[in-house]
């Protein structure tokens, strides 16, 4: 597996996170990502960072650490904090049927990574933190430049 990219930053919601999540957008495409499935990343991993940010640091600036990977065709991101210790991949799947205004607020953030990534996991690491994992498949059309580990 081919590390693309280490980031660790402050974010705070607003201009800060929009500038973070074009950086990282463009820095998957100059690595060769298939803008469709970039695009989907992207919208996925901005969802999970205003979630620790918002529900994690509680509105706050806080410490991220997002790791790129890439395995052949596949993306694999790694998004860690500091936040108290919350497994997303716990939140129910919303029942997207129910008219709007009969739904529970939340969930949807969640439901989007979902939505738009082929895997979902969530761990503790070894020094107490939150570690998200993005698993997105097909992200590299071009595998000649990246090798298979």
């Amino acid at each position: 597996m081919e590390q693309l990219e280490h980031y660790s930053t402050t974010l705070k919601l607003g201009e800060a996170m929009r500038l973070f999540r074009q950086t990282v957008e463009q820095h998957l495409l100059n690595s060769g990502g298939d803008p469709n499935a970039v695009g989907e990343v992207i919208v996925a991993i901005n969802e999970g960072l205003v979630n620790v940010i918002r529900h994690g640091y509680q509105g706050q600036p806080g410490q991220v650490e997002l790791l790129l990977w890439r395995q052949g065709h596949t993306l694999r991101t790694e998004v860690c904090d500091d936040a108290p210790l919350f497994d997303p991949t716990s939140v129910p799947t919303p029942d997207i049927t129910m008219p709007l205004d009969l739904r529970p607020f939340g969930g949807m953030g969640v439901h989007m990574m979902r939505e738009f990534v082929d895997e979902l996991h969530y761990r503790v690491t070894e020094d107490g933190r939150n570690q998200l994992i993005l698993i997105k498949h097909h992200t590299f059309p071009d595998t000649k430049s990246a090798q298979s580990a």
